[in-house]
């Protein structure tokens, strides 16, 4: 009887898997879609407004270009849209008015497939499989070697932890990664972005779950993966927003200023507000200890 019980209520599971399998997608590829072939990298946003209900718009008219390896932060107060633009810029959701542009094609008229293997991401909470370290790694580029995997690896620094587990890089590391830790779950998606090598980088908050150690061995890491690459960062820390091109300042759905981290100081604004409550908070920890 206990195994008849079991039997049905895999039937069960079963059921609800095939209908969300059978469910179809929302964002589909245009009919008669071309393959991405990205040259420069260059990305603008005209006009983009975008709505998840009628009655709240999280983005209104944003004009945004992001020149060919510019390396750009995006940067404002919890909803103010910047994670949205990622999602658009992957086309997650289709924009309700205006268009996503790379190299000035328009995304909703190449395939998915293509726009996604040009795009690199390092999110905030990165998805593991309860696969092997090698296996997880190589996600990022299906066709990899060991060798190339290892690599990569190495430019993460995930060695620092990998050679202390018992079967190194043929270690399972639990459903969604739960044997890791924090940063060693978003070393491993750097190592990811490393071996896949896409033109068009994207990090939402990449170092968020590293402690200061672990922040220092991952900054030159990403320093080499941005080499060369267009740079969609958003961040919050110090050391990462210094480092960019240009910070955009998003506010209530809106930019509502650009510039240097130099020349937003000096401005004032909310940006200078954003920064002092940083350096405040810093500082304050710095004279503590």
């Amino acid at each position: 009887m206990h195994n008849i019980k079991d039997l049905y209520e895999s039937f069960a599971d079963a059921e609800e898997m095939v209908e969300i399998l059978n469910t179809p997608h929302d964002i589909k590829d245009a009919p008669g879609a071309a393959a991405l072939r990205v040259t420069n990298g260059q990305i603008q946003f005209r006009d983009v407004s975008f709505s998840f209900h009628e009655t709240r718009e999280v983005l209104h008219k944003i004009n945004l270009t992001v020149n060919s390896h510019e390396k750009i932060a995006l940067i404002g107060p919890s909803g103010a849209g910047k994670s949205t633009i990622v999602k658009l810029l992957f086309r997650l959701y289709d924009v309700s008015d205006g268009s996503v542009l790379i190299d000035g094609r328009p995304i909703n008229r190449v395939t998915q497939e293509s726009l996604h293997a040009n795009l690199s991401l390092v999110p905030q909470d990165p998805i593991l499989f309860h696969r092997s370290l090698m296996e997880n790694i190589r996600y990022g580029r299906r066709n990899a070697t060991n060798k190339e995997v290892v690599e990569a690896a190495r430019l993460a620094h995930c060695v620092d932890f990998i050679e202390e587990l018992p079967n190194k890089y043929e270690t399972f590391v639990g459903e969604r990664g739960i044997k890791l830790s924090g940063g060693e779950r978003q070393r491993v998606a750097i190592a990811r972005a490393i071996l896949k090598n896409a033109p068009i980088l994207v990090l939402d908050e990449a170092t968020s779950s590293l402690d200061s150690r672990s922040e220092m061995l991952i900054q030159d890491a990403l320093k080499k993966l941005m080499k060369g690459k267009t740079v969609i960062v958003i961040a919050h820390r110090l050391s990462t927003i210094r480092q960019m091109d240009r910070i955009v300042v998003f506010e209530k759905g809106r930019i509502i200023d650009t510039g240097t981290h130099e020349e937003l100081l000096a401005k004032g604004g909310l940006y200078n507000q954003l920064w002092n409550l940083q350096a405040g908070g810093f500082l304050r920890a710095v004279n503590t200890n």
